[in-house]
């Protein structure tokens, strides 16, 4: 078996894995890299020789994972796409919304090979799409050979899914982003049964352990409790969120907490992704028993209609979850900071992964009171409201992961989507429990013979 990742780093980045096991030659995943513009943010598909790949195997629509998938199969005219029966209808429209972008910023930045598709291809990968039911096994032959594939429920975001590929005796999985326990509207990972040969695992949160007693649950107390002094101060609430998972998460948590009179009932303002997800989770929650989402959720959340300006506050006092999590350049969550921040009633919650590059991370490290600039909106600004984290990720904590693998029992871990630092800390705790286990950190775009 040989393995490669295509990630240009060792990072959270463009997520793709070419696989070469036996006959079959496998893709899983092919992702933008968030960081990266134009060519730069694809993975190194230089390495896929072309109409050479039988499958490529998507976890879920996060576009890191996915977002590079209509410029790969323009060589590859003959690969099935797996996708998780939940994702296959979310999994285009993700394609649609990042081609958009993606035409804006062609304009703005000037990056001329934007976008990097079609609306001809994403078609494309519609209708080639073929739903994988969880934990329904289906079998594939070439040339007398076959091979086994399950998809099995990884928590996450709805349709996150954990990728086994079984063939001859050997039995490999992917974990795709992965997470443990519950939420509101998502159920956590069901893993397949048994020990695994090979282990293909995400390691984003390696560098980080959670403190003792602190819980996703006793973390969404703290921000509830945290958004009700703000809003009877007479304060508004900006919580940047990703439009894909997290947002719905947020407003199923703040319509509970309405419920339950534990915050007051002020409106809800969310952005338009976000709001186009919402609607679809409430569909695909009909037909699924991994996640629950209904109109009942959606009661009081209004499209924000209203001009953000920077060092200008809203007239309405509210809680706005807005896009993007890391609060990324020329976003509402970036714009709405810039408005809102000077005012000492009001209060920014983020709530989720923050790379340490992006303005989400520099704000939270920002003191109060201090300077923060806004360098394209040719705006200063003061930080004198509340900034807190509260941390309510969708990826398992290091600790589950490890005891997940030592579970696997797997002959060998390939440690893949983390930093250095955090793969470093994975390898030395399973050599340290597990001895003979053979531990990989691939380096990018090299092969592994495993």
């Amino acid at each position: 078996m040989v393995y490669t990742d295509l990630n240009s780093e060792i990072d959270v980045g463009s997520s793709g894995h070419l696989l070469e096991l036996g006959d079959f030659k496998i893709l899983v995943d092919c992702g933008l890299h968030p960081k990266y513009m134009g060519l730069a943010a694809l993975p190194k598909l230089s390495k896929i020789t072309p109409e050479t790949l039988d499958f490529i195997a998507i976890t879920h629509t996060h576009l890191d994972h996915c977002g590079a998938l209509p410029v790969v199969m323009r060589t590859q005219n003959h690969a099935h796409i797996l996708v998780a029966d939940e994702s296959a209808d979310l999994l285009p429209r993700m394609l649609r919304n990042s081609r958009s972008v993606m035409a804006k910023q062609r304009e703005e930045f000037d990056i001329k090979e934007y976008p990097l598709f079609d609306s001809s291809e994403i078609d494309e990968v519609r209708r080639r799409l073929m739903p994988m039911a969880f934990h329904h096994e289906k079998r594939f032959e070439i040339g007398g050979a076959q091979i086994g594939v399950t998809f099995t429920p990884a928590g996450h975001i709805p349709g996150a899914a954990s990728v086994m590929f079984e063939y001859k005796k050997q039995r490999v999985l992917f974990s795709g982003d992965i997470s443990f326990h519950s939420t509101g509207i998502l159920k956590g990972a069901i893993p397949p049964e048994g020990r695994v040969d090979t282990l293909v695992v995400e390691t984003t949160r390696g560098s980080y352990s959670r403190p003792a007693g602190v819980t996703y649950d006793s973390e969404v107390d703290r921000l509830v409790s945290s958004m009700a002094n703000v809003l009877m101060g007479g304060g508004s609430v900006l919580i940047p969120a990703f439009a894909l998972g997290r947002m719905q998460e947020i407003i199923f948590i703040i319509q509970r907490a309405k419920q339950r009179k534990q915050i007051p009932d002020v409106p809800v303002f969310a952005g338009g992704l976000g709001l186009d997800i919402a609607e679809y989770f409430i569909r695909g929650a009909k037909r699924s028993s991994t996640f629950s989402f209904g109109k009942q959720h959606m009661e009081g959340v209004k499209p924000l209609r209203a001009e953000i300006v920077a060092g200008r506050d809203f007239e309405t006092q509210g809680i706005y979850v807005l896009g993007s999590g890391m609060m990324v350049e020329h976003t509402p969550s970036y714009l709405a900071a810039a408005a809102m921040m000077d005012n000492r009633a009001n209060a920014i919650f983020f709530v989720g992964y923050a790379d340490d590059d992006t303005p989400a991370k520099r704000l939270q490290r920002t003191a109060y009171g201090d300077q923060f600039a806004f360098p394209d909106l040719f705006f200063v600004g003061n930080v004198n409201c509340r900034v807190d984290k509260f941390d309510l990720t969708s990826h398992a904590d290091r600790e589950e992961i490890l005891e997940f693998i030592m579970r696997k029992d797997p002959r060998c871990v390939v440690l893949t989507h983390g930093s250095m630092e955090s793969r470093e800390w994975f390898m030395d705790e399973i050599i340290d429990r597990s001895p003979k286990t053979a531990v990989v950190i691939p380096e990018p775009s090299e092969s592994v013979e495993l």
